[in-house]
């Protein structure tokens, strides 16, 4: 009886383990541990390894707001409501040469994220998960306006049951069944590393032992493609990454994967120009470049950083000067900077870190693909509706179908077929290069467009009334025959394509490719020229004495005369 009831105290009961590996281990524990917010340490025996507690400070019982609503004036007991207490610990200990910080109930409010590794959860969890047995899974695109998803499944799955896109998705967070006795049978991982073994206090240093070796170990071959794409979150590395972007400002000659766009898409209809402050002697530039942005600072006696441009404005005008959308110039740059191994990249404000085989393999996929298949008209137009209706009408074996959106009772309601037909066989898709959200737009307009088309015999009859007699499907109720076809997007910049594309952009447009010619169709890239007369054009703001007269419709700019000679441009009214 005595040695019945001597195992049931020290049989082990299953615990909720949350673990966080600190970056640094020599750390002392006040940086860790948000100190004023713990009771005082207590140090604990543990069969290895150094372990100290610190318990969250209570805070004094608080009512539910809703409770007076309830109970003012009302015969009730007055602690009919007993207000919550908010409990929380943390555990550090010092154990392989590692230190860890263990939370419990809302202990994690005491530490110092900043401190702790990340993804460490992550990592030590896809090396200890049965790769049939998942249950849940956090994933995020890369979009510029990325889609936050938890993908659940009632059954053990696969990775790829639980909708993920090796190519399009990034991974923060996965649950499953694991395959490490001392993890117990469930686990999941995030920045922390969250367990439910059955285990005693002894038992944790040969937990955290087997979750460092874990941790250190490259990702099985099922799960390498996650390594593909990540974004960065420690706040030491992005600090570094900032100052080799203040480097590459300010290097001369200056890296060519540096652009200036809009971080987001925007009514280009309502817009005029772009600006970084909004004073009347500034320019309103009809793009943006990273040689306007630099001219601005020079001329505001600065030096460009990283620091800096997170205090200067990028500026949507309107046709009166106003702003009607800005961001930090920060967020508008991007920027590739290749660093050992890696390549980070900086879209939207956040930090990504790329691995150079994976970039190498997108790259080479391009070398396939036709380049210049058109050659078309430089681009010298406020707008691409302008530039389509001037290409249709100068030039020979064009038609305009730009802005002819065809209604349809499906998830796009109104798709645009095309820009410009050529030669009744390319189906062309233009756009100014502004930002990468442009270019995800331009690339998802030509699949959704060219699927539609080929799918749905309604779409084809709508979009039969539309066309120039010369185009027109002889029978729109025939599937057609997409080898007929080639898809052009067609990108007016000043870059070389597609090798000069953002890197995003270059995923975006390979899956793109690669669903259209699962259709059918081949697909080409061409590349139109911007006029240099163009890029140097600028608007000012007309004087406040001139709102309201004749001249005021009028803006002032900077031109540029053909032949290379360049004429003194309008001086900007004063301030």
């Amino acid at each position: 009886m005595i040695a019945g009831t001597m195992l049931r105290e020290h049989q082990a009961r299953r615990e909720h383990l949350t673990i966080y590996l600190v970056k640094d281990a020599k750390l002392p524990d006040e940086q860790i541990v948000k100190i004023d917010r713990a009771k005082s340490p207590y140090d604990l025996k543990i069969s290895e390894g150094v372990a100290r507690l610190y318990a969250k400070k209570s805070s004094r019982p608080k009512l539910p707001d809703w409770a007076p609503f309830l109970v003012l004036n009302q015969d009730v007991p007055p602690d009919l409501f007993e207000g919550t207490r908010s409990e929380g610990a943390v555990l550090l200990v010092q154990h392989a040469g590692a230190l860890f910080a263990l939370s419990f109930g809302m202990g994690h409010h005491l530490i110092n994220l900043d401190l702790v590794e990340r993804d460490f959860g992550l990592r030590v969890t896809l090396n200890s998960i049965d790769p049939l047995k998942l249950r849940s899974l956090d994933k995020a695109s890369h979009e510029v306006n990325p889609l936050h998803v938890r993908s659940q499944s009632a059954r053990d799955a696969d990775i790829f049951d639980l909708n993920i896109d090796p190519e399009l998705d990034m991974v923060h967070a996965v649950t499953g069944t694991s395959e490490v006795a001392v993890f117990g049978e469930h686990i999941s991982g995030r920045d922390a590393l969250t367990i439910n073994p059955p285990a005693t206090l002894d038992d944790l240093p040969k937990i955290l032992a087997e979750a460092l070796t874990r941790r250190n170990r490259p990702l099985p071959e099922r799960f390498a493609w996650i390594d593909n794409v990540h974004r960065v979150r420690d706040s030491t590395m992005i600090e570094c990454l900032d100052d080799a972007l203040t480097d590459a400002l300010r290097s001369d000659p200056r890296p060519e994967n540096l652009w200036l766009g809009e971080p987001e898409i925007v009514d280009w209809e309502m817009q005029t120009g772009y600006s970084f402050d909004q004073r009347s002697r500034t320019a309103r530039h009809r793009t943006l470049q990273v040689d306007q942005l630099l001219e601005y600072i020079a001329e505001q006696g600065e030096k460009p950083s990283a620091a800096l441009l997170r205090s200067i404005s990028v500026h949507v005008n309107d046709a009166n000067y106003q702003s009607i959308k800005s961001w930090t110039a920060y967020r508008c740059l991007y920027a590739e900077l290749p660093m050992g191994k890696e390549t980070f990249i900086l879209r939207n404000g956040l930090w990504y870190e790329v691995s150079r085989k994976f970039a190498d393999e997108i790259d080479s996929y391009f070398k396939r693909l036709d380049a210049e298949p058109v050659k078309m008209p430089d681009y010298q137009h406020a707008n691409e509706g302008l530039y389509n209706e001037s290409v249709a009408k100068e030039n020979a074996g064009y038609e305009l179908l730009d802005k002819k959106n065809i209604s349809f009772g499906n998830a796009y309601d109104k798709i645009e077929f095309c820009d410009l037909v050529h030669d009744g066989r390319d189906l062309i898709h233009v756009k100014l290069y502004r930002s990468s959200a442009t270019l995800s737009h331009l690339f998802a307009q030509g699949s959704v467009s060219a699927e539609t088309f080929m799918r749905h015999e309604q779409f084809r009859v709508k979009l039969n009334e539309k066309l120039p007699a010369t185009i027109k499907l002889h029978d729109p109720l025939a599937r057609p025959k997409a080898e007929n076809y080639r898809i052009v997007y067609a990108i007016a910049t000043t870059k070389e394509l597609p090798k000069d594309l953002p890197f995003f952009s270059k995923i975006t447009l390979k899956n793109a490719i690669i669903g259209l010619n699962g259709l059918g169709f081949q697909v080409a890239l061409a590349r139109i020229d911007i006029d240099p007369d163009f890029l140097k054009t600028a608007n000012y703001k007309p004087a406040r004495n001139a709102v309201g007269s004749a001249n005021s419709a009028v803006p002032r700019r900077s031109t540029t005369r053909r032949g290379g000679t360049q004429a003194p441009p309008t001086p900007p009214p004063a301030a």
